[in-house]
């Protein structure tokens, strides 16, 4: 799934046309570009990924650094494939036409830029930011792409060159994110310190609010080291023994801290059950956390907030409601790494952290449900027992 750039691009388009070119037509298409010396010089001369589609989208050529980015299952026989379905988006199934033809394509930055450029001179450019399923990991990644049209004999192609920006937006995304929370906790540091200094607050309330500061400054440093090891793949788990409720206390216990629940209600409620499973705490209770904090964050002063505990079958289950909804343009992009519904640029890792150590080191399921009557839920589906 993607984010529109720079192109000039129309407000939720309807997704692309699901039709695809006849046998014949591609087998036409990919011969002429593979006879053209123009496309040879392009996919050799140009460093990176390149591809070249036809008029429906579908991949006739690569350059060997495309080849090697693409989903291994392709084996090398990616043409008349789409973008998306030959890097394993996870919105290819949700189309009836595959990639370009899901509720979630109409956000898709490259369907926009390509959909343009089949329709205006000149170069488009746009981000692309692509949601992908791979060996059961579930990976997040960021593209500047830019559409050219191509004539070749005859034939309106499209030349498209991707450049991979994930750590780029990586490291902007967490260096705003880190030193926006760290201001704010030292913030208010200084303004409990200085009350203190001045006789101007009670000491005890003072001491107080700087230890829970402190506290939450820690929090926020491990959380931001454990994401950074995530995303190199160096994050370890260590599964042990684990109860439902008191996951729920001790995340409760963290929320009551926070200055977002403040005028909030917060409720917990636990399901009958097998008893206990087996998961990593750590991590489980940042992803838990993580859902109570934004719903807490979404919800209004005097809303309840519901932290609950439940099985499916033999598999634990967590969940937090709010009443609130998120809009419907806004949900199919809740869980990529540079967007937020916060208005405040460099927001938007919970829900990121969320996917990333809920399905790649909790081996679990993590989603939401959201509407005006039944408000929002976030959602973690855990195995029974977690493996080291």
């Amino acid at each position: 799934m993607s984010e529109p750039s720079t192109a000039r691009l129309p407000v939720d388009p309807p997704p692309a046309p699901a039709g695809r070119a006849a046998p014949d037509q591609l087998r036409r298409e990919v011969e002429a570009v593979r006879e053209s010396p123009l496309v040879a010089f392009l996919l050799a001369s140009l460093h990176g990924l390149v591809a070249i589609l036809n008029e429906q989208r579908q991949i006739l050529a690569a350059s060997p650094g495309l080849v090697d980015a693409l989903s291994p299952r392709w084996g090398g026989r990616f043409r008349g494939a789409r973008p998306g379905e030959a890097f394993d988006c996870i919105h290819v199934p949700e189309g009836p036409g595959g990639c370009g033809t899901s509720p979630a394509c109409a956000h898709c930055g490259l369907l926009l830029t390509l959909l343009t450029a089949l329709e205006d001179d000149g170069p488009r450019e746009g981000e692309c930011h692509l949601s992908m399923r791979r060996n059961g990991r579930w990976e997040a990644v960021e593209f500047h792409v830019t559409v050219s049209r191509l004539q070749v004999d005859g034939h309106r192609f499209l030349a498209v060159a991707f450049r991979d920006i994930s750590a780029e937006r990586r490291r902007d995304v967490l260096e705003r994110l880190f030193f926006h929370d760290i201001a704010n906790i030292l913030q208010g540091l200084h303004g409990w310190s200085e009350g203190l200094s001045e006789g101007s607050v009670p000491a005890g309330d003072a001491a107080r609010r700087i230890l829970l500061l402190s506290e939450r400054l820690g929090q926020e440093v491990h959380s931001h080291r454990r994401l950074l090891q995530a995303e190199r793949g160096r994050l370890a788990v260590t599964p042990s023994v684990l109860q439902g409720g008191l996951v729920l206390q001790e995340v409760l216990s963290l929320l009551e801290r926070h200055p977002s629940a403040g005028n909030r209600r917060l409720a917990l409620m636990q399901a009958p059950g097998p008893g206990s499973f087996v998961s990593d705490p750590d991590l489980l209770l940042r992803v838990v956390y993580n859902m109570a904090l934004n719903a807490a964050e979404a919800s209004k002063p005097g809303e309840t907030v519901r932290l609950s505990f439940g099985w499916q079958g033999d598999r634990p289950r967590f969940a937090v409601h709010n009443p609130g909804t998120i809009p419907e343009p806004l949900r199919e992009r809740i869980f990529q790494r540079s967007f937020s519904t916060k208005a405040a640029k460099g927001r938007g890792l919970g829900t990121y952290a969320m996917k990333l150590f809920g399905e790649n080191f909790l081996r679990g399921e993590v989603g939401f449900e959201s509407g005006p009557a039944t408000g929002t839920t976030f959602w973690i589906l855990l195995p029974p027992r977690l493996e080291a």
